[in-house]
């Protein structure tokens, strides 16, 4: 039996994988961080600044919205 993904090769490009992963470790380490920016930057090894363009450029809104939960 071969298995095939349900996903197209669009779906699972190194920068879309990449992406996904770097947008949840963020978001787990703001819920951490009970939302304190400069704390979870810290935590990531990244400035506050760095945080703040990830957040922008990866489409996190904080407090979290009920569609990025």
């Amino acid at each position: 039996m071969v298995f095939r993904a349900q996903w197209t090769a669009d779906d699972q490009s190194l920068g879309t994988v990449r992406a996904e992963a770097e947008r949840g470790h963020i978001i787990s380490v703001l819920q951490l961080t009970e939302g304190n920016r400069l704390q979870a930057a810290r935590i990531l090894g990244i400035s506050r600044k760095t945080l703040w363009k990830k957040l922008k450029q990866l489409g996190v809104s904080w407090p979290l919205d009920a569609t990025e939960r």
